[in-house]
């Protein structure tokens, strides 16, 4: 008995790669642009001669496409991609999330892959944030497109006359508000000068995207700003200093000031699963940091001079939260 429990469970976790298989499967295709090429059905040796590919590992590429379905035989022994794989993992496309594949295949799970010796040396990796710098901006914008639309009824609601968005990435933020409300003054700071660079070549001359460190950038300010917009930012604080970080918040604000912030939330309703293996990764590295809860997050306001209006999840499964705080009055 006991030996065909073990066949049973060894089955199992086979069934489970299968998910596996096509991530890995879809990600190869995006980094390459598989799927465009193959758009119209094409033989394996034109595809691998165009592109200077190696054949024979084109084909067992092929294979797996196949039997996980992203991929159809034609007559001939030709091979076309299927048309959800054109919409969702070519570059081409508009409607891409194939750098989200990137970000998992290339970051988060190596890093999990690791995660035995680290445990045994207790020796943390370092976040290498220029190198994935652009990588994390892409795949920030693929969160906008949740959270834009709560975005701008905040900035209706509230009628800031300036926007500070902080860890900007792209600054999609900035130019969904500006499209609404053109008269705001609108700043983005970002740390990596090559998404800088990106950002003031796509957006607006009245959008002001600045490089350089948060905190440094907000002393200039003094209560000179309505909104400041934190997204994706908490984790790269250590939780000893997000209180003092919520103060240069506080103190760069107006009277009637505020500030949202997007975060993944630990011990929330939503997203156990995925926050667990978020704070996972974060957990590996020496200059990434634990996600807050929602206590966390009310502590950090009260402490300095805020009142949480609402939390409100963005995206459930993956435990994402729009949080909005007002100074007290």
């Amino acid at each position: 008995m006991s030996e065909l429990q073990r066949m049973l469970q060894a089955r199992n976790w086979m069934k489970t790669n299968e998910n596996f298989l096509q991530t890995w499967h879809a990600h190869v295709g995006y980094k390459l642009d598989l799927f465009d090429h193959f758009k119209k059905a094409k033989s394996v040796g034109e595809i691998a001669a165009s592109e200077k590919l190696s054949k024979e590992l084109l084909q067992r590429w092929v294979d797996v496409g196949v039997e996980v379905g992203h991929l159809k035989e034609s007559r001939g022994g030709k091979f076309s991609s299927k048309r959800k794989m054109v919409k969702y993992a070519s570059k081409k496309s508009s409607e891409s999330v194939g750098i989200l594949l990137s970000e998992m295949m290339e970051l988060h799970i190596p890093t999990l892959l690791e995660y035995p010796e680290i445990m045994e040396s207790d020796e943390r990796l370092t976040y290498l944030s220029d190198k994935f710098a652009e990588i994390v901006a892409e795949t920030s914008t693929l969160l906008e497109k949740a959270a834009v639309g709560p975005i701008l009824r905040w900035v209706k609601k509230e009628k800031p006359s300036s926007v500070i968005d902080l860890g900007c990435g792209f600054g999609g933020y900035l130019k969904a508000i500006h499209n609404k409300y053109p008269k705001t003054e609108l700043i983005g700071v970002e740390l990596s000068p090559d998404v800088v660079k990106k950002a003031n070549a796509s957006l607006p001359e009245d959008i002001d995207i600045r490089e350089g460190e948060i905190e440094e950038f907000l002393e200039s300010f003094d209560g000179r700003t309505d909104m400041i917009m934190a997204h994706n930012l908490l984790y790269y604080f250590k939780p000893s200093r997000r209180v003092e970080l919520f103060r240069t918040f506080h103190e760069a604000l107006g009277r009637e000031g505020t500030v949202t912030i997007i975060c993944p939330l630990v011990k929330a309703k939503y997203g156990a699963a995925f926050t667990s293996a978020f704070n996972t990764f974060m957990s590996a590295h020496e200059n990434l940091y634990p996600l807050p809860s929602p206590d966390d997050l009310k502590e950090y306001a009260d402490k300095t001079g805020f009142r949480i209006a609402d939390m409100k999840p963005l995206i459930r499964e993956g435990g994402w939260y729009l949080i909005t705080m007002k100074k007290k009055r």
